[in-house]
């Protein structure tokens, strides 16, 4: 009967040892197991990860999109900055902070700021001008950068020389002055035929620029046949830095700066119309 006792005994403890040894085993396994994912938080980063989608194209036209641009599109500094007759610059004084000389070649009889455009855009300048001796033609920067001062000289010159209503109509009242950005040449031939005329748009040169400005991020700013769109003459010197994307849209597109500003901004039609 003892022996039995001993035996049951025995055998009870060895069951309670077994036990706890596989509890530990089973609980061992689940803390070094690797753990199904937190489906609720899956849940939630997708649902967050949707309500940030890439940012919509800007619809120009039915047929013209254009990616949205970084930045503040009415800050004097911004590439797609506005600048005529009824949007001047916010600081009548502005110069951009990152004027450079021109690396092209330009009007030794000018200023040296007015020789000058913003750094940023020089490559994209460069690249122009390289494209163009290619082709065939050497260009030449008439007038790039024009401060608030400078342009007042100019302007008021124009005025006492051919009266108001005429110099408004190639010319810019100061702090108006789309050359204030930094981001305008006016463009001519080395040779300077039909320098600063119209007849410059009929030049192998001026052909060439029409046709290839928007590759390298300008705009005809003052087309022919928009002059009661922009307010001023055909201006087929004018260039204005815009980037490679929206010169080639308004380019597809036919459409001035001053048109597509208001789309930029996401304007509505009334206001489009003001």
């Amino acid at each position: 009967m003892k022996q039995n006792s001993k035996k049951c005994a025995a055998l009870l403890a060895a069951a309670v040892m077994i036990g706890l040894a596989s509890g530990g085993i089973i609980a061992y396994r689940k803390l070094n197991s690797p753990q199904p994912p937190n489906t609720q938080k899956t849940q939630n980063d997708t649902a967050n990860s949707s309500k940030s989608p890439a940012k919509k194209l800007i619809k120009l036209t039915d047929s013209v999109s254009v990616k949205p641009a970084a930045g503040d599109y009415t800050a004097d500094n911004h590439i797609w900055r506005l600048v005529n007759k009824t949007h001047p610059l916010k600081n009548s004084k502005y110069r951009p902070e990152n004027l450079q000389l021109a690396t092209v070649d330009s009007r030794p009889d000018k200023p040296e700021e007015e020789r000058s455009v913003r750094a940023d855009i020089m490559p994209d300048v460069e690249q122009l001008f390289a494209s163009a001796k290619a082709a065939g033609h050497d260009l030449q920067i008439g007038s790039g950068f024009r401060g608030y001062e400078l342009q007042n000289t100019y302007y008021s010159s124009y005025v006492n020389t051919y009266g108001q209503a005429a110099a408004d109509k190639f010319s810019s009242k100061p702090g108006y002055s789309e050359h204030q950005t930094g981001l305008v040449m006016d463009i001519a031939a080395a040779d300077h035929n039909c320098y600063l005329e119209t007849c410059f748009g009929e030049t192998a040169a001026g052909k060439w620029l029409a046709k290839h400005a928007h590759e390298y991020g300008f705009i005809l700013r003052y087309p022919k046949g928009k002059e009661r769109i922009t307010g001023y003459q055909y201006e087929p010197w004018h260039f204005r830095y815009v980037g490679r994307e929206l010169a080639a849209a308004l380019k597809q597109a036919d459409m001035t700066l001053d048109q597509a500003s208001p789309i930029l901004l996401g304007k509505s039609s009334a206001e489009k119309s003001r």
